[in-house]
């Protein structure tokens, strides 16, 4: 078999909106991994590059995440192919799809019809199977990122290449950490580099902060709300809030409600899925516009809500409701996109430009999903003994190049930035 072309459609120097499409060189027709979207300053949805949807012989989605998956439906307005994910992957990705749509449809190449489509066409794998997919073999592992995460090994020609996905080598309250060791013989490898330059805080510490931060809340009276991705951050902040013993109630509310039936639903996936289970019985649902109204009566309280990024969701609701009281909290703990509602509260105090501002407190707490710098390294260094060459993919460019120099430096492996567009020969 000649050799491998890696070609980048999304996620070259940005962080989401990661596609990746790998082929034999003396073919057009290979494998798709991820495709993903990204939102431009005005909120709308930006799509990665496209290769002709008679090419691909199969997708992989490591994870639902939009930014690694909201792009694939457009594939499925002409043809199908085999989708291959872990069955929560599947089941998250209906409801995240279809918000995704009734949110940003008008921007959208690609209607309900298409998803429908896309989601019949999943394949279902479990960590450990191993399928063939015409020139390649693909073999997948946890990736420790949301429950149902992966990454995935190419092996093709002798050759293997490691395409990570999102990945996380720590424990959390939801999700087993990745493990990644030298006997997986892996050539070539495909990172994420959410986090190339920055370490996180230890977890249990931070849990501690944020614990410690809502009970000075509780204790003033306050409400405390606290936007979170309806997806995996909205299930483990419950947990924390469990553990820990908040003595105040609890409520949720928005697509996490759905989110949490899914989970139970596929609960091996789930590092301990009595703590979710109990953490679902001690907190209340907020099932309409009635309870609503009744949870802001309460006092003192606290609230997760959709969207961790407060783009939309009930979450603004809330906000609009607490922000000129500074007994109240606004607590995230989901990563803030540039020129979103979420980051222009932490940067500016304000919720939208020339809004009134927010005398509540503000404070983000670092919950990622995401491998920092060191555990980025680790993975290199567990893999270096078999690797030629690394790209590097969803990150920001100045990090990546730091990284890169670091990572070089360290282990003398060639390392490459990838940019959108670009055709690799592996």
């Amino acid at each position: 078999m000649a050799k491998i072309i890696l070609e980048v459609l999304g996620g070259g120097r940005e962080v989401g909106r990661l596609s990746v499409f790998v082929r034999p060189g003396n073919s057009d027709k290979g494998v798709l991994l991820d495709c993903g979207i990204n939102f431009d300053d005005q909120g709308n949805p930006q799509l990665p590059l496209y290769v002709s949807p008679k090419n691909i012989k199969a997708a992989v989605l490591t994870h639902a995440h939009l930014d690694h998956t909201g792009g694939l439906p457009l594939y499925f307005v002409t043809l199908s192919f085999p989708v291959l994910s872990t069955s929560i992957t599947k089941a998250i990705l209906r409801p995240l799809m279809n918000d995704f749509l009734h949110i940003s449809g008008y921007y959208l190449p690609f209607e309900y019809e298409e998803v429908a489509k896309m989601l019949r066409n999943i394949k279902t794998v479990n960590y450990g199977d191993i399928v063939e997919v015409d020139n390649f073999t693909l073999e997948f592992v946890n990736a420790g990122h949301i429950p149902g995460s992966m990454s995935v090994i190419l092996h093709a020609n002798s050759k293997s290449m490691l395409f990570t996905g999102d990945i996380n080598l720590i424990e959390t309250e939801l999700t087993i950490p990745a493990r990644y060791h030298n006997s997986s013989n892996v050539d070539y490898l495909v990172m994420e580099t959410t986090y190339a330059i920055t370490d996180h805080p230890p977890r249990e510490s931070e849990e501690k902060r944020f614990i410690e931060a809502v009970r000075e809340v509780i204790d003033n009276n306050g409400t405390v709300l606290i936007p979170a991705f309806s997806v995996s951050r909205s299930q483990e902040i419950l947990i924390v809030l469990t553990k820990y013993g908040v003595d105040a109630p609890i409520f949720y509310d928005g697509m996490v409600r759905e989110i949490n039936r899914i989970f139970l639903a596929h609960s091996r996936f789930l590092k301990n899925p009595s703590m979710l289970r109990r953490a679902l019985r001690i907190s209340h649902e907020i099932k309409g516009w009635q309870d609503r109204k009744a949870v802001l009566k309460e006092r003192p309280a606290v609230i997760v809500a959709s969207s961790g990024m407060l783009r939309g969701g009930p979450s603004i609701y809330y906000l609009k409701k607490i922000y000129d009281d500074p007994r109240n909290a606004i607590f995230l703990v989901s990563f803030q996109a540039p020129n979103t509602p979420g980051r222009m509260i932490l940067e500016k105090g304000v919720f939208e430009q020339g809004g009134p501002r927010i005398k509540a407190r503000v404070e983000w707490f670092d919950f990622s999903s995401h491998a920092g710098k060191t555990q980025l390294i680790k993975v290199i260094d567990c893999l270096k003994s078999s690797l030629e060459k690394i790209i590097l993919v969803h990150g920001e460019s100045e990090a990546q190049e730091t990284f890169a120099r670091e990572v070089y430096g360290k282990f003398g492996i060639e390392t490459i930035i990838s940019s959108n567009n670009a055709k690799i020969e592996l």
